[in-house]
């Protein structure tokens, strides 16, 4: 039952977390049996935990054995049947480290066996590289063990899955799973039988090539952000079935990598044009450049919205200080626990799980005592709504602010507007040209 509950709040804060969570391929995934989720690793705990909101199952996975060491830590990790890795870095003298992972591969082994779904990073270690680091041979081992067990009947299923974010480390921003092909692993049984190492990395190379198909593949930072996001404008306004035909024919992972492959350069090129483009929109309060062309936002909605506002605005101010203090709190602390990026989005979290209800607690208890008991536990009930209602307030607010910039710039500065209008044009047509490689 605690299990249930923490489970339930993790996933729930993800949601909040991450409200923009795209999936791409969801049709790959198996509906049931064992499966092995081999996965990039940008974002510590975080990404198992996605993985698993996405899927809407149960998936067991590897974690550093330092998280199952305070009472906290070993809760979370029961409740989502982590198991852990031993390093020897982390391990007290004397520890045998190989033989407790071997113990660990086992318990992999048996869940596996028993039709479990397992989640494994073969990079072996969370980054914010914006490439696959060199594979680790840890995910092979259990595969292939585990299908030795069960007779090589093809019962291990391995799914690739590349995880992308746009801002891993910050609050209400979005992600990206592409979940790829699944593919069995009995065909190595011959090479497994003769030479297991020589089978983990031949299973290895396989999982490596596998992986590349769903993984960004990027220099810098810069050409994440800017040509993906250009070419998901381009690919969604495209029309009608020849959309559809092209999102499928032409995933934008596959096209990527093909001209990073084949023109480096001028991938280099679109994207700090991309990048500018992006930056000039910003500067313009501007989000999406298609809006552009779209019709002005009706009166009577932008009314309504600014009646929300005005609504709203008592109920917010109430969230804003029932929530805001520990939100700050919660990242300063997650910045002075740690300085890498790949864990600080899972400390965040945490953190706020813990320190947001407990301030609530303490407000309600302080009112509690200043009034009466009653208004006390009303304002620790009404506290998660009121909270959750500052936090859409903002974001109608933010709506408000682009629909006016929009309707200012396109009555007062037309010929700006025309402008944007052109260069978004230039710059999806070299897209569609250059990285989908389509001529018509």
């Amino acid at each position: 039952m605690l299990g249930r509950v923490i489970r339930g709040i993790i996933l729930g804060l993800l949601q909040l977390y991450y409200p923009h969570i795209a999936v791409e391929g969801r049709e790959h995934l198996p509906r049931r049996g064992a499966v092995v989720f081999v996965l990039n690793h940008p974002n510590g705990l975080l990404d198992p935990l996605l993985l698993m909101h996405v899927i809407g199952r149960r998936v067991a996975f590897l974690a550093k054995n330092t998280f199952f060491k305070n009472p906290l830590g070993l809760a979370l990790m029961n409740a989502f049947g982590a198991l852990p890795v031993f390093r020897q870095r982390d391990a007290a003298a004397g520890d045998n480290t190989q033989q407790r992972n071997d113990e660990t591969f086992a318990r992999c082994r048996k869940l596996l066996g028993d039709g479990t779904a397992l989640a494994l990073f073969p990079e072996g270690t969370t980054h914010s590289e914006h490439r696959l680091l060199p594979l680790r041979t840890g995910a092979a081992r259990i595969a292939l063990g585990a299908e030795a067990e069960q007779h090589w009947v093809g019962a291990i299923t391995v799914v690739p899955v590349g995880l992308w974010y746009q801002h891993k480390q910050r609050f209400r921003s979005s992600v990206l799973l592409i979940i790829g092909k699944p593919f069995s692993i009995n065909h190595h049984r011959v090479q497994y039988n003769a030479d297991r190492e020589a089978a983990y990395d031949q299973l290895t190379a396989e999982i490596d090539q596998h992986l590349r198909q769903v993984v960004f593949q990027a220099n810098n930072a810069e050409l994440v952000r800017g040509l993906p996001v250009l070419v998901d404008w381009t690919i969604e306004h495209l029309e009608g079935q020849e959309r559809e035909q092209r999102r499928q024919t032409k995933q934008l992972t596959n096209a990527y990598q093909r001209l990073a492959a084949t023109d480096p350069e001028k991938l280099n090129e679109l994207a700090e044009s991309a990048s500018r483009y992006a930056r000039t929109l910003r500067l313009l309060g501007i989000t999406d450049p298609w809006s552009l062309e779209l019709p002005l936002i009706r009166r009577t909605r932008y009314v309504f919205m600014l009646a929300l506002l005005v609504v709203g605005a008592p109920f917010a101010l109430a969230g804003l200080l029932l929530s805001y203090l520990p939100y700050r709190l919660s990242g300063i602390i997650s910045k002075r626990m740690t300085h890498e990026l790949e864990v600080l989005g899972t400390i965040n979290l945490i953190a706020g799980m813990v320190l947001v209800p407990l301030f609530w607690l303490i407000v309600a208890l302080i009112v509690g005592w200043l009034t009466n008991a009653r208004i006390g536990v009303l304002v620790f009930v009404l506290a998660p709504l009121l909270s959750y209602s500052a936090l859409r307030w903002a974001e109608l607010g933010r709506d408000v602010r682009e629909a006016t910039q929009a309707a200012w710039l396109r009555i007062f500065r037309p010929n700006l507007t025309q402008q944007l209008i052109e260069r978004r044009r230039q710059l999806s047509y070299e897209i569609v040209t250059t990285v989908l490689g389509l001529n018509d």
